[in-house]
Parts: C-alpha cells; sequence; structure tokens
C-alpha cells in the first residue's frame, strides 16, 4: 500500500510539473502575441499619422483631424 500511495504522489508531481509546463507555455504565447499586436498598432497608427498630415497639409481649410 505504501509502494502505490508512493507512485500516486510521483505521478501527481508529474501531472502538476507538466500543467505548469504547459501553463507557461501558453502564457509565453500570449505575451508575445500581445508585442506583436502592439508593434503592429503602433505601425498603422505611424503610417495613417503620416497620411492625415500629408491630406491636412493640402486641405488645411476643410480638415478637422482628432485623435
Amino acid at each position: 500500500m505504501a509502494a502505490l500511495d508512493s507512485l500516486r504522489e510521483h505521478w501527481r508531481g508529474v501531472g502538476t510539473e507538466l500543467i505548469v509546463r504547459a501553463t507557461r507555455g501558453i502564457c509565453a504565447g500570449s505575451l508575445l502575441n500581445a508585442d506583436r499586436g502592439r508593434a503592429d498598432t503602433a505601425a498603422r497608427i505611424e503610417d495613417w499619422s503620416g497620411v492625415l498630415s500629408l491630406y491636412a497639409e493640402q486641405n488645411a481649410g476643410e480638415v478637422r483631424v482628432s485623435a
């Protein structure tokens, strides 16, 4: 019986370790995706800011720009 309890404790620890490793991978992937999303968003805002500033210069009297 003690051997069975020992085996259960061992596998419980292994299962816990697998869950921890999987969770770390998911969290790391989520952070990477979030960083990529922020970089893409910043690039698009920069692109559109450049376009809006060109348009505003050409039509200064007609265009109202707000953030």
